[in-house]
C-alpha cells in the first residue's frame, strides 16, 4: 500500500513531520533593511505541537513580489529598488514580515589599524577595519594577510549612509607584514613562549562576593619590545577566564580583573606556559546598606523646608560606599553619599522643600532597601490666624465700609 505522502507529512530541514504537528511558523529575515543586488539570509522555525521547533528554511513555500525580492534555499535576493510583503507557508501555517530593498550600497574602505608587535605563537592578535558606506545597506569581506597569506576574513555588515568598525581576529603563528584588504598595517613578529616567564601573583587579602578586584601579575619579557600573550585564570580548580596580556620588555605588571560569585576562600592559579603562579582570596559576603528610624514631621507648612533623617547600617560583610536617595511623591530631590564598614552606621539629615499641599510621600533609598512616610503639608496661616483666608477677609471688610459710607 502506497502511503500519501504529502497529505500526511510535510519536509523539514532535518526531518519530516506530521502535518497537524505544526502549530505555528516564525519567519525572520536577518536583514529586512537590504540594499539591491545583496543577499541575506532566511529563518523559518516551525513549532510544533509538544512546544519544540525545526526548522523549514529551505523547504518552506515563499511568496513575495518576485522583482523586488525572492528567496531560494533559504537565501534572500534583493533585485530592485522597493518594498514587498514576504509570507513564508508549511502545512498550511504562515508568518509574513516586510522587506524594503533600498538603493545599492556604496562601501568604501577608509581606515584600519594594527597595534601589536610582537605575540606568542597562538595568542590571538586583532586589527580593526572602517568602511564607509554612502548608499543602502550592503556587506564588505574584510581581509587579513599577514605577509601575503590570508589568515583571517570577516563579513562586515554596513549600514545606509553611515561608517562602521569592526574587529578582525586570528591566532598568530607566522611572522610579517600585516595588511587589511591589502594596506599593510604594520609588521608582526612571533615570539617564542620560553621568552617570557610568569615570577609572581598579587591578590588582595579579601574582597566581596561578585564585586571586581584586580590581580596583578608580575613577568619578565626578555623581549626587547611589548609581546602579546594569554594567561588561563584557575579559581578553585575550575577556568575562569582566559586573558590576552600586553607584557612589557623587562620586569613588567600586568593586571587583570575579575569577581568570583561564591564565599569563601577562593584559590586562585594563573597558568602561563610551562609557569604558574598560585595565590588565595577570601571572599566574603558583599556590603548590604539597610535602613531604618525614618523621622520626617507629621504636619510641615507649604512652601518651607522639613527635616527627613534616617539612619543606615552597613549589614553585609564587605564595606562600600553607596548614595542614599530622597524622593517626594517619587521625585528625586536630593542625594547623600555615605561610606560604611561592616557593621558601620550612619545617620544622615535631608531638609526638602515641600511645595506641595495635601498628603506627600516621602522615600528614602539605598542600593538594597527603602523606608517611606507620609507627610502632610499645610497651606500657611494668614495674619489674624486663620489658615490662607486674610486677604478675602479684608477685602469683605473694604466692601462692607464702601457701602455703610454711600448710606450716609
Amino acid at each position: 500500500m502506497d502511503l500519501d505522502f504529502d497529505n500526511f507529512w510535510t519536509a523539514t530541514d532535518e526531518y519530516p513531520v506530521l502535518q497537524w504537528q505544526v502549530q505555528d511558523v516564525d519567519l525572520r529575515v536577518s536583514q529586512s533593511s537590504i540594499g539591491e543586488g545583496e543577499t541575506t539570509s532566511v529563518t523559518v522555525e516551525l513549532i510544533l505541537d509538544d512546544g519544540s521547533t525545526v526548522t523549514a528554511s529551505e523547504v518552506a513555500d515563499y511568496d513575495s513580489e518576485t522583482a523586488v525580492a525572492s528567496v531560494s534555499d533559504g537565501t534572500l535576493e534583493a533585485n530592485s529598488v522597493g518594498q514587498t510583503e514576504l509570507t513564508a507557508t508549511v502545512a498550511g501555517e504562515s508568518d509574513t514580515v516586510t522587506v524594503e530593498v533600498l538603493e545599492p550600497p556604496n562601501i568604501e574602505f577608509s581606515d584600519a589599524e594594527f597595534d601589536t608587535e610582537a605575540a606568542v605563537e597562538g595568542t590571538t592578535v586583532d586589527a580593526t577595519v572602517t568602511y564607509e558606506n554612502t548608499g543602502g545597506p550592503g556587506s564588505e569581506t574584510a581581509t587579513v594577510t599577514v605577509d601575503g597569506e590570508t589568515v583571517a576574513t570577516e563579513t562586515v555588515h554596513v549600514d545606509a549612509d553611515s561608517e562602521t568598525t569592526e574587529s578582525i581576529q586570528w591566532t598568530a603563528q607566522r611572522n610579517g607584514t600585516v595588511a587589511v584588504d591589502g594596506e599593510p598595517v604594520g609588521d608582526l613578529s612571533i615570539v617564542a613562549p620560553e621568552a617570557i616567564t610568569l615570577e609572581s601573583i598579587s591578590l588582595p587579602d579579601e574582597t566581596a562576593q561578585g564585586s571586581d578586584y584586580d590581580i596583578e601579575l608580575e613577568f619578565n619579557n626578555t623581549a626587547s619590545h611589548p609581546v602579546v600573550d594569554t594567561v588561563e585564570l584557575r579559581v578553585n580548580g575550575a577556568v575562569g577566564t582566559t586573558k590576552t596580556v600586553e607584557i612589557g620588555a623587562g620586569e613588567s605588571t600586568e593586571t587583570i580583573t575579575y569577581a568570583h560569585d561564591e564565599q569563601g576562600t577562593a584559590t586562585h592559579v594563573v597558568d602561563h606556559h610551562s609557569d604558574d603562579a598560585t595565590g588565595t582570596v577570601a571572599i566574603i559576603a558583599p556590603a548590604e546598606f539597610t535602613l531604618d528610624e525614618l523621622d520626617a514631621p507629621e504636619t510641615v507648612t507649604n512652601g518651607e523646608n522639613g527635616s527627613v533623617s534616617v539612619t543606615v547600617t552597613n549589614t553585609g560583610g564587605a564595606p562600600d560606599t553607596q548614595d542614599l536617595d530622597l524622593l517626594v511623591d517619587g521625585e528625586l530631590v536630593d542625594t547623600q553619599s555615605v561610606t560604611l564598614d561592616s557593621g558601620g552606621s550612619e545617620t544622615l539629615e535631608f531638609t526638602p522643600a515641600f511645595d506641595q499641599q495635601g498628603e506627600v510621600t516621602v522615600t528614602i533609598a539605598s542600593a538594597d532597601d527603602e523606608l517611606e512616610t507620609v507627610v502632610e503639608s499645610t497651606a500657611a496661616a494668614s495674619d489674624d490666624g486663620s489658615p490662607g483666608f486674610g486677604g478675602v477677609v479684608a477685602l469683605a471688610a473694604i466692601v462692607l465700609a464702601v457701602v455703610v459710607m454711600r448710606r450716609h
